[in-house]
Parts: C-alpha cells; structure tokens; sequence
C-alpha cells in the first residue's frame, strides 16, 4: 500500500470516496453529508485542505485522511481505512505530516467504519472514549403545551451562549472534542461551527431554545439543533449551568426539540453522549432513544514518539 497526498488527486478520483461516504452515513445514521462533503472538496481542490489516501491494488483507493492544525492542535477529521494496518498507515502519514510538526497534540472525532479503527487508535497510544449516536422515532405522543420559560435562541444571545457553555463544561474532560482548553475563545469558535458551519449539519435557531438565568441578564440552559437531513433533526448541544441544575431544564428542553420536530414534519430526532456520561444517557434512554451507532473520540500527546518504519508520502 501507498500513502498519497489528497491535494495532488483530480476530483474524479474523490468521487467515489465521497459517494461511499455519503451513502454510509445516510444509511447508518439518516445524515445527508452533501453539503458538508461539497464544502470538502472545494477545499481540498483549493490545497488549503492537508489529506492522505492510501492506494491499494490497482491504485485504487482504500483509505483517506484529512486534517488540519488549530492553536497548536491537529484535528482530523476523517480516518478511514478497510484494514487496522490501513488505518496505523495514515495515523503515522498523519504524525509525520509538516502540519504535526506545528501541533502539540492531536484530537480525532470520526465516525468509523469498521473495529479496524479503534483497535488501530489503541495501538498507537491514542485515548479513545465512544460517543454513542442515539435516535428515536418523533410521533403525536411526544407533542407537550409550549414551556413559557423557554424561548426560541437569538443572535444576541451569542457572548452569553459562549460564557454558558464555558460554564456548563468546566472541569468535564469530555469538553477537550468542543474546546481542547476550555477557553472563551475556543467555545467561540465552536459555538460558530455550530450555527454557521455545516460538519453538524444545518443550524434550526426556531428549535434551538434558551431559558433565562436568575440574573435575566445570564443564560441557565440553552440547546442547539441542527438538521441532518430533511426529515432529522440534530440535537447538537444540550447545557444547563451548574448553579441551575436539578430544575428539570435539561428534560424541558429535550421534550420542547422533540415536541418542535413533531409539529415541524420531521421523523427522527438524534444526538450524540459520551459513554462516560451515564446521567445524560439515562434521560435519553428514558425518552425513548436507542442506539444505532458510535463515533470515536481519541487524543494524544504529539512529541517523542516510536513508529513503524518511514512512511513515504508521494509529492
């Protein structure tokens, strides 16, 4: 097998990756990836976008990477390959990338296709939490009287969603896949993902709701929807801020999104938890989510490392 750069392929050659990927993701998790693979590709084609391939028999290609490097992190954002051996091939392609050199550490959150990517993270010293992918059927039932304590999110309320969320997270490991270090600016950032980005599919600010802290000038609890497809509905965010807890706001809120998907024509509702939160898992399986799925999230230290043999990347 080869390793490749991305930015030297014609898109042709992507093609059928990225029709792969999206008839993957629209049958295992009902999330239409057309936008988010558009946006790709006019990035990759741009060079601003560092990926691998790996080539297998024929030149074809058997696995892909992207990638890129943000304060001293390297995101990847893919990571796919048939073979554990595939996936090592690009994780140290990865590791020996101009990009690493510039990072202290590197984040994955991907949405894997096989065991062959866990086992192969293990393998290199990478931690690897699973965030479970949860769905649930939205019917009449799940209709409830609109909550007057909650309304609809606001472009005002941005500085205050970004200051929540800094709160509700403070001190959870399971933060570093938002915001590696918990900074405003980070939260920022990611809040900006969120609603103008489209890698967590399209942002619902109708769906998306607030509820006011004790101050009025504070948020207690804000939720954050987005579409993956036409008839889905994403509950991207859920947070309550700790001196707001044990007043159900996080349960009030998750029966407005689905009671809001109901009354939208929308099907299914899905969200994501992290297997090291059983609280929120509970509340969910208490709403009728099931699992249908699982992404991993996987970290570690970038600097003195033993890797397999040379990989040579063709230029």
């Amino acid at each position: 097998m080869r390793v490749d750069d991305w930015r030297n392929l014609p898109a042709s050659a992507l093609e059928p990756v990225y029709e792969g990927e999206r008839s993957r993701w629209a049958n295992g998790l009902q999330w239409d990836l057309t936008g988010s693979l558009r946006v790709l590709e006019q990035a990759r084609a741009a060079g601003t976008l560092p990926g691998l391939v790996v080539r297998g028999p024929g030149q074809s290609i058997v696995g892909w990477t992207y990638f890129l490097v943000q304060q001293g992190v390297l995101q990847v954002g893919a990571l796919h390959a048939r073979t554990a051996d595939g996936v090592r091939l690009l994780l140290d392609a990865i590791f020996k990338s101009p990009e690493a050199s510039l990072a202290h550490e590197v984040l994955l959150f991907v949405y894997p296709d096989s065991p062959a990517c866990e086992s192969a993270l293990q393998r290199r010293r990478f931690a690897v939490t699973r965030y479970w992918y949860l769905r649930r059927t939205l019917e009449r039932s799940c209709v409830v009287p609109p909550d007057p304590a909650l309304r609809a999110v606001l472009d005002s309320d941005g500085p205050d969603l970004v200051r929540l969320f800094s709160r509700a997270y403070a001190g959870v490991p399971g933060a570093r896949c938002f915001a590696p270090h918990g900074r405003l600016d980070e939260w920022a950032q990611y809040l900006g993902q969120l609603t103008r980005g489209t890698a967590l599919g399209q942002f619902l600010p109708d769906a998306s709701l607030v509820t006011a802290g004790e101050s009025r000038t504070s948020l207690a609890g804000a939720s954050i929807v987005t579409a993956l497809s036409e008839r889905t509905i994403h509950l991207a965010q859920i947070v309550v801020d700790p001196a707001a807890r044990r007043q159900h706001l996080a349960s009030r809120m998750l029966d407005a999104l689905l009671s809001w998907g109901v009354q939208h024509d929308r099907a299914t509702a899905t969200l994501l938890v992290s297997e090291e939160n059983p609280q929120a898992r509970a509340l969910y399986d208490a709403r009728g989510f099931v699992q249908t799925g699982y992404f991993l999230h996987a970290e570690r230290p970038l600097g003195r490392r033993v890797l397999s043999p040379p990989v040579a990347v063709s230029a």
